[in-house]
């Protein structure tokens, strides 16, 4: 997610002692008025640091969230305090396993959840537990689907969602004759082609084969519409290197060395470079992108000119999914809240109140108001213009087929490998030592490396 980045200096807030926590304190403290069980709580959050607004980040909580809150719980204080990276966010929650003490609510990306729930440290929520909250069915259903296991060991409660579609450039399309984005993949390298005019350096879609995080999102979506996936049901056996994996990642460099659909500067990029590529207005369309992208769309060259889109669902060669497959549009993505064992009594049943509250429809608006991150409460949306335009629509479409990545903690070193992989080809395209063999003896390698990481 888009908050995990270092920290601004322009917020001026003091440092506590748990592993590099920033605090942010508390908006309003309460003087406990009101006389009831929650009388002297302090609620400690611990939140993801926004990068993009800081300061937007600070004022929601402190003129508007807690202060709120706290006037409808009197005798509860809430204090916040953020983590900057995704290592600061795991070694906060090995410090707080190992001392038992700390956050009182930590949230969570949903790839991070299973590595929360195999500590054991957290609390599976009851039945009772999510009365407090609102109920499940005021969620997205998907967004359940990376709260835990089973329905039965949900430790998570979804505070928003970032679901991916494809972005794509509506005057390009318009001056190729095309009507409509593409639902297959063999549409889209059609219409890619279309679009692509190199003297004009102009492409129909982009890659970013050295990016740490967009590669595998890409070639694990089109392994699932193919009926694969990077691990077994079980979770025991690595399945990078199954027929229809090699098949993916060889279908997405093929964009460049077969189709010709994308620039050769593309073999260096990184996320960065791709949006600034798509912003040109020199790129067609562009697969894997979220919501947090909006405002950056609204300052650039094609701030008139963009659309989202569903991502294609139906393998390239084919007209429907192949047994087997599922019309995998987007991973279920985004941020989850979790409460340790160590929290329990008056406190256990204020961060309860916590989470109903900002899950709630007119928190998650302010959320989304911020953040630009979409509400995972289905009433949010209702009677609220911002989030009922073609933009979102086509994200919460995409959200109906959001697909759990499989739920296990070994998925952060599995996501580590496989960007070796595509670094490596990537070098090797550059490098003209290319051959197609070289996906499948890589992708061997790095699935002996997952086995023995689940092992």
């Amino acid at each position: 997610m888009k908050k995990k980045m270092s920290v601004a200096a322009t917020v001026g807030l003091a440092v506590t002692t748990l592993a590099g926590v920033t605090a942010c304190g508390s908006a309003n403290a309460s003087s406990g008025a009101g006389g009831t069980s929650d009388k002297g709580t302090t609620l400690n959050l611990y939140v993801g640091y926004d990068t993009t607004d800081p300061q937007g980040q600070a004022d929601l909580f402190n003129k508007q969230l807690i202060p709120e809150f706290e006037k409808k719980n009197p005798g509860v204080t809430v204090k916040w305090s953020y983590y900057t990276t995704s290592s600061q966010e795991n070694s906060s929650i090995q410090t707080a396993v190992a001392t038992h003490q700390g956050p009182d609510i930590f949230e969570l990306g949903t790839t991070l959840v299973p590595t929360a729930y195999a500590t054991n440290a957290f609390h599976v929520l009851s039945e009772q537990d999510w009365n407090a909250v609102g109920g499940q069915s005021k969620f997205f259903a998907p967004q359940l689907k990376m709260s835990g296991p089973s329905k039965d060991k949900y430790i998570g409660v979804p505070e928003f969602m970032l679901p991916f579609a494809m972005v794509y450039n509506k005057k390009l399309m318009k001056e190729a004759g095309i009507s409509s984005p593409p639902t297959t993949w063999t549409d889209f390298v059609n219409d890619a082609k279309k679009m692509t005019n190199p003297a004009k350096d102009q492409w129909g879609t982009v890659i970013d084969p050295d990016d740490s995080y967009d590669p595998w999102k890409i070639v694990w979506a089109y392994s699932k519409q193919s009926g694969s996936d990077f691990l077994s049901s079980d979770l025991k056996t690595s399945t990078l290197n199954s027929p229809q994996t090699v098949s993916a990642l060889t279908f997405w460099f093929d964009w460049l060395n077969k189709y010709h659909i994308v620039s050769p500067n593309d073999i260096t990029f990184k996320n960065p470079d791709a949006t600034q590529a798509f912003e040109s207005g020199k790129i067609g369309m562009w697969v894997f992108q979220g919501p947090t992208l909006l405002p950056s769309l609204d300052k650039s060259a094609v701030k008139n000119d963009y659309a989202f889109a569903p991502m294609p669902d139906v393998p390239y060669g084919m007209t429907s999914l192949p047994t087997g497959g599922t019309p995998t549009q987007t991973i279920v993505s985004g941020d989850d809240l979790v409460i340790p064992n160590y929290v329990t009594g008056a406190k256990y049943q204020a961060a309860l109140k916590w989470i109903k509250f900002v899950t709630d429809p007119k928190q998650q608006q302010e959320i989304f108001n911020v953040y630009g991150d979409l509400p995972v409460n289905t009433a949010a949306y209702q009677n609220d213009p911002a989030l009922n335009t073609p933009v979102i629509k086509a994200f919460v479409d995409s959200e109906k087929n959001a697909t759990p990545t499989p739920f296990t903690g070994a998925w952060g070193n599995l996501e580590t490998v496989f960007a070796g992989v595509t670094n490596k080809i990537a070098g090797q395209i550059a490098t003209k030592s290319y051959q197609p063999a070289n996906i499948a003896q890589l992708l061997n390698a790095a699935n002996a490396q997952v086995q023995s990481s689940l092992q």
